[in-house]
């Protein structure tokens, strides 16, 4: 992982997170001259974190895991894994339950639908942390309780892409109205749809569809506090 990356580059990283590819003009920063916006990108080039296409530029997987985890490997602080709040919301619509789920804006899941979360913050409570996230992503508020942890360990051609532990919290009831942001676009669905789009095999949190299935079957109240770790592999 390259450290000290300049702030243009950064910038320009940053930017393509939030897309799937860009056009060179749409990619290039406000008052950036154009001489000094390819020596920088020619750099991510060369470094492979960003690929040309045909259509423009896109983050490379190298990229990917820079956005992810920007934090050089051999930093004894930041090198820690990643604790990432989700937040499962449901609702009852005309006597159906319906799972609160975003078409995410970024990658590294850029593009995938499902329930949302976030980081949490150096010293934030887990549950706050929930409510933060849910209110910054969706516009809603709710009073969230933890109901358990997934730490996954992802592998990504062989070599380690992640390793992030996911307290889940749960809520029954949000107000307020539903917004989409630069997060991602926010829908409600059916519980069998949310089911589905948690049951992947590779970059999921396994977890989620078993509290998706306790509150199908109305059990949620009764699943039990849980700890379970998952080492996953795209080979």
């Amino acid at each position: 992982m390259i450290k000290d990356l300049s702030p243009v580059q950064n910038r320009i990283l940053s930017t393509l997170k939030n897309a799937k590819s860009l056009k060179y003009s749409d990619l290039r920063p406000d008052k950036i001259s154009n001489d000094l916006f390819n020596y920088h990108l020619k750099f991510l080039l060369k470094n492979k974190l960003v690929d040309k296409l045909t259509n423009g530029y896109a983050l490379s997987e190298i990229g990917i895991k820079h956005v992810a985890d920007p934090y050089p490997a051999n930093n004894a602080i930041t090198s820690l894994f990643k604790i990432n709040v989700i937040t499962v919301v449901s609702r009852v619509n005309k006597g159906k339950i319906e799972i609160l789920s975003q078409l995410r804006k970024s990658n590294p899941s850029y593009g995938k639908v499902g329930v949302m979360g976030g980081v949490v913050l150096k010293g934030e409570l887990i549950e706050p942390a929930a409510t933060r996230k849910l209110k910054q992503e969706t516009g809603l508020e709710a009073k969230f309780k933890l109901i358990g942890c997934e730490r996954r360990i992802m592998y990504k051609n062989g070599e380690l892409f992640s390793d992030i532990l996911f307290p889940i919290c749960y809520s029954a009831k949000s107000d307020g109205e539903l917004l989409s942001t630069e997060f991602g676009d926010n829908m409600w669905l059916p519980i069998n749809k949310a089911i589905k789009n948690e049951s992947i095999d590779y970059d999921s949190i396994k977890s989620i569809v078993k509290v998706l299935k306790a509150i199908k079957n109305k059990s949620i109240k009764k699943l039990p506090l849980f700890m379970e770790e998952v080492i996953q592999s795209d080979i």
